[in-house]
């Protein structure tokens, strides 16, 4: 499943890079290829879990899963052990704080960062500065994940260095921030400056952080390459 993973992954950024699909805006450059860099998955799901982690567990760079809720942390372990990864650690709570660490010294380059659920964790790497330079940070942006944790949200953003923010209002499968976070042309970003209403809404606001929000999503492409993925 890997090889295939990866065979799909690298057409389809290739055809992206020779269109200019995914995460750009008219006269901008392509964005560097992360390929290979470390990913780092913060869960929070909800009854996309099973999918989302069979999904990333296909991927060679998966480095280590975290999520806010240690209840989930069993869970986790057993789904990522029954997809063959063993090798990728599960960790929740103060134990991220170590497990970041090690993520970021392990390499040179850059660490991509695909959360799923709350900001909460999110909030807590982008304030260290060790770990705010390196990473390529891609957050689910539905009001509903926002607002569990409004004020971790708003740090993210006065933080993070230009966050992908994928809207999953009405297309509410995770696997479409995994897809963004690998480059995939599924969901197109465009630069805009935002912030956070009471509510936990993504709005546009002149005075906001500078962030790439999703503004289409080819949902039918999405869902028949994560079909094929899956088998």
């Amino acid at each position: 499943m890997a090889e295939e993973l990866n065979r799909d992954r690298r057409e389809l950024a290739a055809l992206a890079q020779r269109f200019g699909l995914p995460q750009t805006v008219s006269g901008a450059d392509f964005p560097p290829s992360q390929t290979g860099a470390p990913l780092i998955v913060d869960t929070g799901v909800g009854d996309d879990s099973d999918a989302v982690i069979a999904l990333v567990a296909a991927e060679p760079s998966l480095t280590l899963v975290s999520t806010v809720d240690e209840q989930d942390v069993c869970r986790l372990r057993r789904l990522l052990d029954l997809h063959g990864r063993t090798d990728v650690p599960v960790v929740a709570g103060d134990e991220l704080d170590e497990a970041m660490t090690r993520v970021v010294t392990s390499t040179n380059g850059l660490v991509r960062w695909a959360g799923l659920g709350p900001a909460t964790n999110a909030a807590l790497v982008v304030g260290k500065p060790a770990c705010a330079e390196r990473l390529v940070i891609t957050q689910a942006a539905a009001a509903a994940e926002l607002r569990r944790d409004l004020t971790a949200a708003r740090l993210l953003l006065t933080r993070a260095e230009l966050p992908k923010l994928v809207r999953l209002d009405t297309v509410r499968h995770h696997g479409l921030v995994i897809a963004t976070a690998l480059q995939l042309p599924f969901v197109t970003l465009r630069r805009a400056h935002v912030a956070l209403d009471e509510s936990g809404r993504l709005v546009e606001a002149s005075g906001g952080a500078l962030a790439r929000v999703s503004v289409k999503v080819d949902e039918r492409a999405f869902l028949g390459w994560l079909s094929r993925v899956l088998g």
